[in-house]
């Protein structure tokens, strides 16, 4: 169970249902999307055992033009990653632009398992009007 956090092991012995048999890889994946809600989802700052663990508050990315806008939510997001998900590597950060959808930001994530040279990770990833991020796998990611 090394691919799952401290917390999803637990939690996984406290339950009572029966474990869906799946691969250490599709396990690890799901585990990181978790993870990855949580912390982009996490205003930096307003956890008390990292001061720079989740995301700057977006209206500080104000200002500029919005090319440039974009490129700091981007290099925002790549750092966090890199830096707390350490089961991810050769990580890349990706804005997505989508002449329909004006009012999100959309971006790609990719990765490799660290663990699992050999697995690529494809996730696509929404910031919606409020600030929250939306993150689910895309394409040939084990989910």
């Amino acid at each position: 169970m090394p691919e799952l956090t401290l917390l999803e092991r637990i939690e996984s012995f406290e339950s009572e249902e029966k474990e869906i048999e799946e691969n250490p890889a599709e396990k690890e994946i799901r585990s990181i999307i978790a993870h990855l809600r949580k912390l982009l989802n996490t205003n930096k700052g307003s956890v008390q055992i990292a001061d720079d663990y989740g995301m700057p508050d977006m209206t500080v990315f104000a200002g500029g033009g919005i090319s440039e806008t974009m490129e700091k939510i981007e290099k925002a997001v790549f750092e966090v990653v890199r830096k707390y998900e350490k089961r991810l590597s050769k990580v890349k950060v990706k804005i997505e632009s989508n002449g329909n959808d004006v009012l999100n930001i959309n971006f790609r994530l990719e990765g490799v398992l660290t663990r699992y040279e050999n697995t690529p990770v494809f996730l696509e990833t929404s910031v919606r009007p409020g600030g929250k991020f939306r993150i689910k796998g895309q394409g040939n990611t084990i989910v």
